[in-house]
């Protein structure tokens, strides 16, 4: 709606809120990159530029890195967080491209779950060298919390800034973030318990290249079979 006054206003607007976003949850590395990953492409958006993932992930990573560079070796949750990333935008638009045809899109469901799906597979060998125990029902439990997130992270943050303005009112404000989240906590508890929920394995440092070495040989040839435009499928998304 705010394009409607004009381009720059509309861009100035997502900025600060990205910003005021970042400052009330945290500086975390998944948050850090989420708003480095959000603000180089809304000013993209704001030249009339379409960023190649790669390039994107790349810079966000680069810069992420070069203010504490010990998240390349010392923190799992800037490893899992780019690794997911990096299936959400390179595997998941493959795997859309070659099941469905050019121009069509899975179902919401279908599109969640193939999102999912690469994002897990992109995740799955860090958390096996790192852990050494897999999630059987990772999938399904995903598939039951994820839908909600966007709308738990809308509701914190609305009860943060309430929280900031009005600390009368934040008991009153934040109860929906409060159900939304509690149904999600319970959903993982639940999934958790069940039988067979966690198996351990043996995961060494070779298994863990040869993973990512295999998921680049799919990605190629997934690539050459689809000849996807990955600018061109970025901006087909953001439109929709």
């Amino acid at each position: 709606c705010l394009m409607a006054l004009s381009k720059y206003t509309a861009t100035l607007t997502a900025g600060l809120l990205i910003c005021c976003f970042m400052l009330i949850t945290g500086f975390s590395p998944s948050m850090t990159r989420a708003g480095l990953v959000s603000g180089l492409s809304l000013g993209a958006w704001y030249y009339g530029r379409a960023i190649h993932p790669l390039v994107l992930l790349s810079v966000a990573a680069a810069i992420t890195v070069l203010l504490r560079p010990a998240y390349i070796w010392g923190d799992i949750g800037w490893c899992l967080s780019f690794a997911a990333f990096t299936g959400i935008i390179i595997i998941a638009p493959l795997l859309r491209r070659y099941f469905w045809a050019r121009g069509d899109n899975p179902p919401f469901l279908i599109g969640i779950l193939v999102d999912t799906a690469a994002a897990q597979l992109a995740t799955l060998p860090i958390i096996l060298f790192s852990f050494g125990q897999y999630a059987a029902y990772a999938l399904p439990a995903n598939m039951a919390v994820l839908p909600l997130v966007p709308l738990a992270m809308a509701l914190t943050f609305i009860a943060g800034v309430v929280a900031l303005a009005l600390p009368g009112l934040v008991s009153f404000v934040a109860w929906p973030a409060t159900l939304v989240l509690k149904y999600m906590i319970w959903v993982i508890v639940k999934i958790a318990g069940l039988p067979g929920a966690q198996t351990e394995v043996v995961f060494t440092a070779y298994h863990l290249v040869g993973s990512y070495l295999f998921l680049l040989i799919v990605c190629l040839w997934l690539w050459r079979k689809t000849r996807l435009d990955f600018r061109d499928n970025g901006d087909k998304q953001n439109n929709v």
